[in-house]
């Protein structure tokens, strides 16, 4: 079980102190602030690394072929409004800007989670609350690397989520134009179509 000392907000590390200590960090590890503590977070497996690199492929094609605008990368920290203290990382996000050299971005139409097992039931319904929260965030995704399972939150559907099960299927994100076929999402892991 997984206990973590109650903090005063006294206590809690701002971004800005989370920024300093980041920074001595060594290369390669993983750090998030949730509401006001540095979490690290957990080397990522291979399957969970291949399906990152599958659903940025696809968008970076899709990219690439329409001339979109929008711009795709794995995360850096994001800023939610609900949540002063803290500075979450997706595993990708896509915005509508270019990139540019900060480390940290306000901008996320799309927000995307690879889930592990270091994501609990509470970790995915906080994560939900505070990505809706970003201004211009469309759609937050989580994709399961039990089952072929993504699931998507949409702000036009006030948050309400839908299930993609069918490998045969594709995740819809109207506000990048696209849909994400399971197949492409899931290739090369076992939970890939045999």
């Amino acid at each position: 079980m997984n206990i973590r000392a109650k903090l005063t907000p006294a206590q809690h590390m701002t971004i800005e102190e989370f920024l300093a200590f980041y920074d001595t960090r060594p290369k390669g590890e993983k750090w998030e602030l949730i509401e006001g503590v540095a979490v690290m977070s957990p080397t990522p497996v291979e399957h969970h690394q291949v399906i990152v690199a599958n659903i940025c492929h696809y968008l970076i094609a899709h990219k690439i072929k329409h001339k979109a605008t929008w711009t795709v990368m794995p995360g850096v920290g994001t800023r939610v409004p609900v949540a002063q203290t803290s500075l979450p990382e997706p595993d990708i996000f896509v915005k509508e800007a270019p990139a540019t050299d900060r480390s940290i971005t306000e901008d996320a139409l799309v927000i995307i989670e690879v889930l592990s097992r270091s994501n609990t039931k509470a970790d995915r319904a906080w994560r939900k609350r505070v990505y809706a929260s970003v201004p211009n965030c469309q759609h937050y995704v989580t994709v399961s690397m039990k089952k072929p399972l993504v699931e998507v939150f949409d702000r036009a559907t006030d948050w309400k989520d839908r299930l993609i099960e069918d490998i045969d299927a594709a995740a819809a994100l109207p506000a990048i134009g696209l849909s994400i076929p399971l197949e492409d999402i899931y290739r090369w892991t076992p939970l890939e179509r045999a």
